[in-house]
């Protein structure tokens, strides 16, 4: 009976180093959910971006042509409904672009991720100096209270990462600049 207490208490991990595996695995998580929402933030502003310029060379451009008011696209829609509709477009994108500031929000991403992989590699070096018998309880404690400090603060400055992985697009850059690209010939032709 003794021999199997003995047994079960070598096979089972210490609270301590449990603890650190969940943080260490917490940690990596939160990493990588700040560094892929700073990598969809990143390219939603570079869409957006781009969308904007070529609406708006597209309007500047067409603003200056005579349009044959006479001449019917299709369903009662001149060329210069098109320019007019570019143009709102173009006004609409560039107010989300400034109150949603999806390149700030971007680099707060990529800067939380940056301090959660520094805290990650924090709790490997404790791991590993536990593991091999280079702290004391006293040191041991000290570093862990210094990991959770950290964390804490880190938790405070972070901004929230959504955890639905559905909601992907990855081909909607080259859909909006095929319209633009089909909506500009359209109108010059």
């Amino acid at each position: 009976m003794q021999e199997e207490a003995i047994e079960q208490s070598e096979n089972t991990v210490p609270p301590v180093e449990s603890a650190l595996v969940s943080w260490l695995q917490r940690c990596k998580d939160a990493r990588d959910g700040h560094y892929k929402r700073a990598e969809k933030l990143f390219d939603l502003s570079q869409l957006l971006g781009y969308v904007l310029i070529y609406s708006t060379i597209f309007v500047t451009a067409f603003s200056f042509f005579t349009h044959n008011p006479d001449k019917i696209l299709f369903w009662c829609i001149t060329k210069q409904h098109i320019v007019i509709f570019i143009g709102c477009i173009a006004a609409v994108i560039s107010g989300i672009v400034s109150q949603a500031r999806f390149g700030e929000r971007a680099e707060m991403h990529r800067s939380s991720g940056a301090r959660y992989a520094n805290l990650a590699r924090d709790i490997e070096e404790l791991q590993l100096k536990q593991k091999m018998g280079l702290l004391q309880n006293s040191e041991l404690s000290t570093h862990i209270n210094s990991v959770i400090k950290e964390w804490n603060n880190l938790s405070e400055d972070s901004l929230l990462t959504p955890h639905d992985p559905t909601r992907t697009n990855q081909y909607g850059h080259v859909l909006v600049t095929l319209f633009f690209i089909i909506m500009f010939f359209s109108v010059a032709a």
